[in-house]
């Protein structure tokens, strides 16, 4: 059996990655073969530097298809932090002939990121879970490299892959070498580009609980092992109990009233640290997320098995859901309309007619049957409903995010 070392090469492709004209040959064997068709969905993957950096991505001729180098278009790239793209499991951190210092992440359903050439030893380890954002290393020429830059990779199914950032394609595709692969293709060499971080991550804060009933007092929430915080949060009532989910790292959360507000693992990850919605049917408790812009489902009676539902293409920071008549519904933002499929229709996301909305805020409640959706447009909350023919109105209430309940009847919003 090869060492991991070995198998994680083999998997990478590793190639000599070069800031201008190569003058070594290339390195270490290459990934044959077109993409495979098992992985998952394409996980949102970011530039892998710190949040409003600008880089400069390029390849040359015959240095495998979709490899890409990268440097920083603010000064000297030797030093710069190198961030994880994606939450995931440090598959190696270690040396190679070839890619000097380098780390290799594995984000689960098949798909890996590789970063090569750093200065120095990583700062992570294998096995350890990272979150986006988090610092693995940093710029440096180490292994087969003419200057400092880094060398960046995506594979799916452990195929190289063009690699997005932000859910935008790369546009670095081809070497233009018919004798390297996956396209094994004769020219054009993809044109270099620059592309603004949006790895900005999404802070895990304290959650508080306010309660009509008591002048809205605004209480924190925390137990014996702590305070519960979170980057997004999602809440249910099931007999008497309150349950708040929370996303941490890409990782949901369960806490309760009923357990002294223990916040722990789901067993669910990988997930948009801003898209988090939660609903209650019939004793079952279930959790949307969104994962590379498609929606799963996980519920307490399947052992929380996060499952892909087949609404694609939505926005990882807005979701929200209902359930009317033991019926689930899932409301979702693509490309600025608001989307609705439920478990009824096979999930089938249909378009609403509501458009023109904030992708990064959403919600939905019941009254009496009556669907309502609340969005944000140009700062104010508009409020929709199934019986108005999905009528986008103006509530007049001002705010960049919403949330909504009802009580005794009553519709309220809570705006920020």
């Amino acid at each position: 059996m090869r060492s991991i070392v070995a198998r994680v090469l083999a998997v990478a492709g590793l190639a000599l990655a070069v800031v201008a004209v190569p003058v070594v040959p290339a390195v270490g064997p290459a990934v044959l073969g077109t993409a495979a068709q098992a992985a998952g969905p394409r996980p949102d993957f970011q530039l892998p530097f710190p949040c409003g950096e600008s880089w400069r991505l390029a390849t040359y001729y015959g240095h495998d298809d979709y490899d890409i180098d990268m440097t920083w278009n603010g000064g000297a790239s030797s030093g710069r932090p190198i961030l994880a793209s994606y939450s995931g499991t440090v598959a190696f951190a270690g040396w190679g002939n070839g890619g000097g210092w380098y780390v290799v992440l594995d984000h689960g359903a098949g798909w890996r990121t590789s970063y090569l050439h750093m200065i120095e030893a990583p700062p992570v380890r294998a096995g350890q879970w990272v979150a986006t954002g988090q610092q693995i290393g940093r710029v440096g020429s180490t292994g087969n490299s003419t200057g400092p830059h880094l060398h960046y990779e995506q594979t799916r199914d452990g195929v190289k892959t063009e690699a997005w950032f932000n859910g935008v394609p790369s546009g670095i595709t081809s070497d233009g070498s018919p004798h390297t692969g996956p396209l094994y293709v004769s020219g054009p060499v993809s044109a270099p580009r620059s592309v603004v971080s949006n790895n900005c991550g999404a802070a895990a804060r304290q959650v508080w609980e306010a309660a009509s009933n008591a002048g809205w007092r605004a209480l924190p929430v925390s137990g014996a092992a702590g305070p519960v915080v979170g980057s997004a949060t999602a809440a249910i009532e099931l007999n008497g109990v309150k349950i708040v989910y929370t996303v941490q790292d890409g990782r949901v959360y369960e806490a309760a009233s009923n357990t002294g507000w223990r916040n722990l693992w789901t067993g669910i990850s990988g997930v948009s640290n801003s898209a988090l919605a939660a609903i209650a049917v019939d004793g079952v408790k279930y959790v949307y997320t969104v994962v590379g812009g498609w929606v799963h489902e996980a519920s307490s009676a399947n052992g929380w098995r996060n499952l892909n539902s087949g609404i694609s293409g939505v926005s990882g920071s807005a979701l929200a859901a209902i359930a009317v008549n033991g019926v689930k519904y899932v409301y979702t933002v693509v490309g600025g309309v608001v989307h609705e499929a439920h478990s009824a229709n096979g999930w089938r996301n249909l378009n609403s007619g509501i458009s023109g909305v904030s992708g990064s805020a959403l919600a939905a409640i019941s009254v009496n049957g009556v669907k309502h959706v609340y969005t944000v447009i140009g700062g104010a909350v508009h409020e929709a409903a199934s019986d108005n023919g999905w009528r986008n109105l103006n509530s007049g209430v001002r705010g960049s995010t919403v949330s909504a309940l009802t009580l005794n009847g009553v519709k309220i919003l809570y705006a920020a």
